[in-house]
């Protein structure tokens, strides 16, 4: 017997907003890299289709989907244009989750976001990112999206295929992070205690010879404003964090984007967070992401 999907009518505004929050939530923390200004676009497109909104509309999730792209697209001009002015290095806002009654290796997952996609994101147009996400990740078909963008479906097609290229180029195989999860979760423990107790002589062998490290203070809190290269420089760097923040601070494993990462705290407070991109074939560090821009770590309080 077939089945049938029934939408909820676009008469009532709270079912609609029960049903594609999610939805529109990943889309827009995709494609913008901050859950706060996600949230806030989610909430202000419901507000404004409110009153607006009729039965006339033949798929409305497709509809709300466009909706929700093109104000991302132009949330995206703005950002651009702050990002000039923006000190230092702009890091994604991080998803931070706490695993203490949950086992990380046992933790069932939906619909990852891995800090190393948003990275990714970050490096594509605002129209390569939105093509990308509907087709790569919600597997809208090409004739779908182009009209969202009033694009033919061959452009479509020809912007997902440059955008796969980039992508296949640079970006970690996800399924092979997922199966060192356990592993990673140990390593992560060795790096904390390393930090915490001021000796970083057992991250020497944790880290590639290339690592880099890139941190995000915004220019409200000291951080390195331009990218560290080498194990050398970052093993400074790392000792230089271990003096400033211990024992003053508190660190301990969480989930950053369904990674293993981890919180840094003070008084209670978040005042970091540190995530890690891998070397799958050998298990050391290759990225250091640190995000201590307070603005980013708002929802963790």
């Amino acid at each position: 017997m077939q089945s049938y999907t029934i939408e909820p009518s676009t008469n009532n505004i709270e079912d609609l907003y029960k049903t594609y929050k999610p939805h529109l939530f990943s889309i827009a923390y995709r494609m913008l890299g901050s859950r706060s200004d996600a949230e806030d676009m989610v909430q202000d497109l419901f507000i404004s289709i409110h009153g607006y909104l009729n039965d006339n509309v033949n798929n409305i999730k497709s509809y709300l989907s466009k909706m929700m792209i093109n104000r991302c697209l132009n949330e995206l001009k703005s950002v651009r244009k702050k990002s000039i002015s923006y000190v230092g290095n702009w890091l994604p806002e991080p998803t931070v989750q706490f695993i203490d009654n949950s086992p990380l290796d046992n933790v069932e997952r939906h619909d990852t976001i891995s800090y190393a996609f948003l990275i990714l994101m970050d490096k594509l147009t605002p129209l390569e990112r939105a093509v990308f996400i509907l087709k790569e990740v919600f597997a809208y078909e090409h004739s779908e999206i182009g009209e969202m963008f009033n694009k033919s479906e061959v452009n479509c097609r020809k912007i997902f295929s440059r955008v796969k290229k980039k992508v296949d180029l640079s970006s970690p195989k996800d399924e092979m992070l997922s199966s060192h999860l356990l592993e990673e979760k140990e390593l992560v423990n060795r790096f904390i205690s390393a930090i915490s107790n001021g000796n970083i002589q057992p991250l020497v062998d944790m880290l590639t010879e290339d690592v880099i490290l890139i941190a995000d203070g915004g220019g409200k809190v000291s951080a390195a404003t331009h990218p560290i290269y080498s194990r050398e420089r970052v093993l400074e760097i790392l000792k230089a964090l271990s003096s400033s923040r211990f024992p003053e601070s508190k660190a301990q494993l969480v989930e950053v984007n369904d990674q293993p990462g981890i919180l840094l705290t003070k008084e209670g407070t978040p005042t970091g967070v540190i995530c890690f991109e891998w070397d799958v074939q050998t298990m050391t560090i290759q990225r250091i992401y640190i995000i201590v821009n307070p603005d980013k770590l708002q929802c963790l309080n």
